[in-house]
């Protein structure tokens, strides 16, 4: 029960420094043990694949044109079947992710490893600090950047929020295994970069150092002298890091000293971007540049270390997490840039750039969840198979209007309305994104909308022909008058949804994003390919008519003559929403804006969704935002969640 609240390393333009590899950011276990990433796509195959979606789509819409006597329109020819093609492609090969209320997933429980880090109502998180000195954060903070790590587009639907005093909740969609560990990866690894020197004997100024450092404690890892913290032991990893280092061993774990007291403390904080790069050697890297204040600081630090007149060279410790990731030796004085060499792979170089570009979290997570659970889809089968059941209703009921109402026209509708599908779910394996039930909400949103692109464009062509114009002349002026129209509504819907992707909860992103998709690529195939077509079926068929169906013909209705009484009504329709709004008041809102509890319960006996939420919504609860979730397929594990705040009530 919970209360739910609202490598060889471092080369820079100035020089590049040698050494040996530095160790992988968070090793993994034994790769035999591990469920292997999928593999890359192999670069003969990649290039194939290239030329058979963009230039095989060139070849044939040039020979259309050719043959079609269509000069003009190659490039057109050309585009459309280019992109239709290549989404095509996606949806055969890709995989369609769906969201966690559509596909189940993983729920992650963590806790912070210090709880008392968290800011409690009314405090002053700006100066506050725990009794070990450590700053205090809001909750949403650290919801915040863990977002920006794991999901940074919103795309992928992963919702994470708090849960519990000092938890948060991570809700993974369903995922293969791999990737799952690549997220959990990214939640427990801080991302605290630091650049510290190497302590050795061979310099006499680390010698008293090291003497207090090998006479201390074995559970002990800081040095201090007087009081001040001059080194620190950390781990490392001894076979991708240079023999040399002064080292010792604690539990099996091998640790080597750096310096802490040369006056000038880089961190992660001065990084403006990291990018994958190459070393010298054409091996995975990673190249980080520092804004200004941290070149400097960078500058000051190696000048600081360079060669003795005898030719010794101090080592650049890189750590991550307080784990020494690589040690290479300092040549010269180093600028603004350096580069992380020596990783493993390119998985490697793309989690540690995605944590880098991320930022340090702001409080730490322990490493292992508290709870994790495999849950069903959580608007239950029931709820997923009604809603598939009316968008493919939906979807059907408007191609037979179109096709009965509008005739060959409406036949153009279908075939626009197919590739504007293919298209959208194209470009959302493309982005990797995962449809949710909102998500497709948006999808049908955008099926209504390239329609009636298509429904506005047929009517000017009817009232062109109604003039007298002459057929092509009517869809040409059709398309032209339309476009500006359609155009128009569009972009403020497009607005909107840019709005909604960008400030909107996780659980809307999705919804934002087909939205976008749906307006770009509806505009796309109303406006440009329906008009191909309608060009090409002229030209191959001669198009001598367009019929079409009329329910209302002519009309002879003064509506601005009654302007007075419709403003009345419609004032009189707001007054009475807004009397609806405040009556209902908070209880309007459900357990994402007001907070609530969750309960998590194991009946005794199997049982199933359908009868769990016909007992409970006959309980107090249904009218407190009732929400029930399947945690696993056994029928006997399951989640209330309700705004009713009383958790014995619950």
């Amino acid at each position: 029960v919970a209360a739910v609240q609202p490598g060889a390393a471092a080369a820079t333009p100035d020089a590049q420094a040698g050494g040996a590899p530095g160790t992988a950011v968070g090793a993994a276990g034994d790769p035999a043990e591990e469920e292997a990433a999928p593999s890359k796509l192999p670069g003969l195959l990649l290039v194939l694949g290239v030329i058979a979606i963009f230039v095989v789509p060139m070849f044939i819409g040039g020979w259309l044109a050719k043959l079609l006597n269509m000069p003009d329109h190659g490039w057109k020819f050309s585009l459309s079947i280019g992109t239709v093609a290549a989404a095509l492609v996606l949806l055969i090969t890709g995989e369609v992710k769906l969201g966690p209320d559509l596909s189940g997933g993983t729920t992650l429980i963590y806790e912070l490893q210090d709880a008392s880090q968290v800011a409690v109502e009314g405090e002053d998180v700006d100066n506050a600090v725990t009794s070990e000195g450590k700053p205090k954060i809001e909750i949403g903070a650290l919801i915040k950047a863990l977002v920006k790590r794991v999901d940074p587009t919103g795309i992928k639907e992963v919702t994470i929020r708090k849960y519990g005093e000092g938890q948060i909740e991570i809700i993974i969609p369903r995922a293969e295994k791999y990737e799952l560990e690549q997220i959990e990866r990214s939640i427990t690894t801080a991302g605290v970069l630091e650049f510290r020197i190497v302590a050795s004997d061979r310099f006499t100024k680390h010698r008293p150092v090291i003497n207090i450092a090998d006479n201390l404690p074995k559970s002990e890892t800081v040095v201090r002298v007087n009081d001040n913290k001059v080194a620190q032991w950390v781990p490392y990893d001894p076979e991708k890091l240079p023999g040399g280092l002064h080292t010792r061993v604690v539990g099996g774990e091998p640790q080597t000293l750096v310096m802490t007291d040369d006056g000038v403390d880089i961190t992660g904080e001065y990084l403006t971007q990291a990018a994958p790069d190459v070393d010298d050697a054409a091996r995975p890297a990673v190249r980080f540049v520092f804004n200004a204040q941290g070149a400097f600081k960078f500058k000051q630090l190696t000048g600081n270390h360079l060669p003795n007149p005898s030719g010794e060279k101090y080592q650049l410790g890189i750590l991550l997490d307080g784990r020494l990731l690589s040690a290479p030796v300092i040549n010269e004085r180093i600028g603004g840039t350096g580069q992380i060499s020596g990783l493993d792979d390119q998985e490697e170089v793309e989690f540690l750039v995605g944590i880098l570009n991320a930022g340090s979290l702001p409080a730490a997570l322990n490493k292992e969840p508290i709870s994790r659970e495999e849950t069903s889809p959580t608007l239950g089968a029931q709820t997923i198979e009604q809603g598939q059941l009316a968008i493919a209703i939906s979807l059907v009921a408007v191609l037979i209007f179109m096709l009965v109402y509008y005739r060959f026209a409406g036949i153009v509708a279908c075939i626009a309305l197919a590739a504007n599908l293919v298209l959208i779910v194209g470009a959302m394996i493309l982005f990797s994104g995962a449809f949710t039930l909102p998500g497709l909400a948006g999808l049908v949103l955008t099926v209504g909308m390239s329609v009636d692109a298509n429904v506005l464009i047929f009517e000017r062509i009817r009232e062109e022909l109604s003039r007298g114009a002459a057929l092509r002349m009517a869809i040409r002026n059709g398309f032209a008058r339309a476009t500006q129209t359609i155009v128009d509504a569009n972009v403020t819907t497009l607005i909107t949804a840019l709005v909604i992707y960008k400030i909107a909860p996780d659980n809307v992103k999705g919804f934002g994003l087909t939205l976008i998709l749906g307006i770009v690529m509806s505009m796309y195939t109303a406006i440009f390919i329906s008009r191909l077509i309608f060009d090409t079926a002229d030209k191959v068929r001669g198009l001598k008519s367009l019929n079409m169906s009329r329910i209302v013909g002519e009309t002879h209705i003064d509506f601005l003559s009654k302007r007075l009484a419709a403003a009345v009504m419609s004032a009189i329709i707001i007054s009475v929403g807004i009397f609806g709004v405040a009556n209902r008041g908070k209880d309007l809102l459900n357990i994402d804006f007001t907070g609530g509890t969750s309960v998590t319960m194991v009946l005794q006996e199997k049982m199933q969704f359908s009868e769990v939420k016909r007992v409970l919504s006959e309980t107090e609860l249904k009218d407190k935002n009732l929400s029930l979730v399947e945690i696993d397929d056994s029928g006997t594990r399951y989640r209330v969640t309700s705004v009713e705040k009383d958790v014995e009530t619950v």
